[in-house]
């Protein structure tokens, strides 16, 4: 998703000729393209326009508000993650911040609109669950490890990682297993941060490295997006990373 997609993402929820707006919507999404709320669900341009129609009425037109982008677009394959603001429209006061995962088709155009609210509220179950994905960089048995993937991952899953693809369970315990052995040699652990969050078929959840001895400074940061299907089983798990200045040298 280039910053060029991103602007006409933000643009268009602020846009206020109708015609102008829908037209911006076809060209955003697929045909079929679907956006999720954290309760609600809109699949094709009909649905699709009379959401942007729906937000822009309430938000922009009838309460004089924008939507500004928060400038950390992150994108790596068929997916990008980003934050937007709402601010009064003569303001840079912050009312409201939200986050977006988009999935794109080859064309670029989004075929799956995952709409959060930020900050996640506290949901302790989900919580825990993203704790059990987490920990999976710390199971040392490979058996016990593909096990915990059995039970967490479809078959053909995927996690598609900024430098690749692993598809498959067997592939996905290979480079578990890896992430682990290279966590153990650097004494890192994963931790959890903040909440974790869900909606329909998607899970997330932030995270960061940390030294296994109490003190140190995160080494690395990051999000993973999982999108489950009907059994709960993850089909495509999305990772997102940055290291920062206190990884050891």
């Amino acid at each position: 998703m280039s910053d060029y997609l991103l602007t006409a993402y933000v643009a268009v929820w602020n846009e206020p000729d109708p015609a102008a707006r829908r037209a911006a919507v076809a060209r955003l999404w697929a045909p079929d393209g679907l956006h999720h709320t954290q309760t609600r669900r809109f699949r094709g341009l009909e649905e699709l326009s009379a959401r942007v129609t729906e937000a822009y009425d309430q938000f922009v037109g009838g309460s004089g508000l924008r939507f500004v982008s928060g400038e950390d677009l992150d994108t790596h394959h068929d997916v990008a993650r980003f934050t937007w603001k709402m601010q009064p429209g003569n303001s840079e006061e912050v009312l409201a911040v939200g986050f977006d995962l988009l999935v794109l088709d080859d064309t670029g155009r989004i075929t799956v609109d995952y709409q959060f609210n930020e900050p996640p509220p506290s949901v302790a179950d989900l919580d825990q669950l993203a704790q059990r994905f987490l920990a999976l960089a710390t199971v040392t048995d490979r058996e016990q490890l593909a096990k915990e993937i059995d039970d967490l991952y479809a078959p053909d899953a995927r996690l598609v990682e900024p430098d690749g693809v692993h598809e498959g369970r067997a592939a996905l315990t290979d480079v578990l297993a890896t992430i682990g052995s290279e966590l153990t040699d650097d004494h890192l652990l994963p931790r959890l941060t903040g909440n974790a969050s869900a909606q329909h078929d998607a899970l997330r959840f932030g995270w960061e490295l940390v030294p296994a001895e109490a003190g140190g400074q995160p080494v690395a940061t990051g999000l993973d997006f999982l999108i489950r299907d009907e059994q709960g089983l993850v089909r495509n798990h999305y990772r997102f990373s940055s290291t920062t200045d206190h990884r050891p040298q």
